[in-house]
């Protein structure tokens, strides 16, 4: 069974950036730009950025259908002919306080990995959802996804500890990327936070 398959089983490890008027300012490489959702075609471009980073068919009616849609929470990261090819959303979520946007589906094309595109992509979004009034921002992610998880810390995203299996599973996450520092900021035990309560 694979790495993968096995952290399926466990719930979504969940941080939280606990002040988005302080977002870190990183310049784009050119020729990328960021822009929201302008046309009908940005709709195929998402789902092939989906499909293609998450090894999986997806359609953007997953975004549409959602009551939290807005054309303007659906960030992407351009090439110079304006083609998206990374995105990610802000979005809204009753799972979380009312002050807390959620980053939404990151993903970027293959053919553009390491420009440091999901970041920027990640960064539009938490810029939207200071500019609607949010406070703070969290985002589900998983173990293995330890590029992923560096970003999100390099953005000031740490964990939010709202299930009794997080903390080990931090320190194990940590550990891996010699982080021991954060190690050092973890309670020691579960304190019985839920999402409702971060």
């Amino acid at each position: 069974m694979s790495n993968a398959s096995n952290e399926n089983t466990k719930p979504q490890l969940i941080m939280l950036h606990p002040d988005l008027n302080k977002i870190i300012d990183i310049t784009l490489p050119e020729p990328y730009k960021t822009r929201g959702e302008s046309s009908p075609s940005d709709h195929k471009a998402w789902e092939r950025i989906i499909t293609e980073s998450f090894k999986e068919k997806y359609s953007y009616s997953l975004m549409t259908d959602d009551k939290f849609y807005k054309p303007e929470r659906v960030l992407f990261v351009t090439d110079e002919n304006d083609i998206p090819v990374a995105t990610a959303a802000s979005w809204d979520s009753d799972d979380y306080p009312a002050d807390c946007a959620v980053v939404h589906m990151v993903g970027v094309l293959p053919d553009h990995s390491g420009h440091h595109l999901g970041l920027h992509a990640s960064l539009a979004a938490m810029k939207q959802a200071k500019k609607e009034g949010f406070e703070r921002m969290v985002l589900r992610t998983d173990d293995f996804r330890i590029p992923a998880i560096k970003i999100y810390l390099r953005l000031g995203f740490l964990p939010a500890i709202t299930h009794e299996s997080f903390i080990e599973r931090w320190k194990d996450i940590f550990a891996k990327i010699d982080r021991q520092d954060l190690i050092e900021t973890l309670p020691s035990t579960y304190d019985g936070k839920t999402n409702k309560e971060i």
